[in-house]
């Protein structure tokens, strides 16, 4: 029982670790002067720093 209860926080922790990651990396975005906007938008110029929708690409406003 005590084996389960840590490899669930184990899990829990790991978790939460990549998701601040993964928002870390969302606000780069915004830090590198440009909007998460919808792959099919036109005309912009595309930043190398990701969203969090894998439909949408930073692009510079």
């Amino acid at each position: 029982m005590k084996l389960l209860f840590l490899f669930l926080l184990l899990v829990g922790l790991m978790q939460t670790a990549l998701g601040y990651r993964r928002s870390d990396i969302f606000l780069e975005c915004a830090k590198m002067g440009g909007a998460c906007k919808h792959q099919k938008t036109h005309g912009c110029s595309i930043l190398p720093a990701e969203c969090k929708s894998r439909h949408k690409h930073c692009c510079r406003v």
